[in-house]
């Protein structure tokens, strides 16, 4: 297998494979989309919520927002958000709680990719209290841990060209790199289950 990189801009990256058949191309695209763990937001306590929005509602709304994922980083992450209104809750008024890194505690600084996602507006005699906690998770289980979206097209000479671009959690780079890891893993699996 040979990988080139034809084109790198911000969070995309296009490169072209060759040695591989159309369902080891297919493979990896599932790979790059579903199986790179991701950082989300998995459960929600709500000791106050005033808002317009119903507590299920805004903790699917938290779940959906992108978090900065290092691949060698935190498992679990803890979150909070504590407002009072009036005015608008963007993601950058969730704050770390704590962070979890194989036993040990670690101190992030801005979690979120998109710090103006805006999360829900409250009026005069409105607030929120919640806690979180964000977990690495695969996109195969629900799509708050896709990392990113990925495609390819068979060239005339039988290799093929692949686009990825990631949705910020995670660099291009470290996820184009941890799906081609996994790919590889998998690959051994299945030759030394043969």
């Amino acid at each position: 297998m040979m990988l080139k990189i034809t084109k790198k801009t911000g969070d995309r990256i296009e490169f072209n494979i060759e040695g591989i058949d159309s369902s080891m191309a297919n493979a990896l695209r599932r790979i790059i989309i579903s199986e790179v763990p991701i950082m989300a937001i998995d459960e929600v306590s709500f000791y106050d919520n005033s808002s317009v929005i119903h507590d299920e509602l805004l903790a699917h709304r938290l779940g959906l927002v992108p978090l900065k994922t290092d691949p060698a980083g935190p498992d679990t992450i803890k979150l909070s958000l504590e407002v009072k209104g009036p005015g608008a809750v963007h993601a950058k008024d969730l704050k770390l709680a704590q962070t979890k890194v194989k036993g040990k505690k670690k101190k992030i600084e801005d979690i979120a990719v998109y710090d103006e996602m805006l999360l829900v507006k409250i009026t005069e005699n409105q607030s929120i209290k919640l806690e979180a906690t964000a977990i690495l998770g695969r996109g195969k289980d629900h799509m708050k841990w896709q990392g990113g979206l990925a495609s390819y097209e068979l060239r005339d000479d039988g290799s093929f060209d692949f686009f990825v671009e990631s949705y910020g959690q995670m660099s291009v780079e470290n996820l184009v790199t941890r799906s081609l890891d996994l790919f590889k893993d998998r690959l051994e699996d299945l030759k030394s289950s043969l």
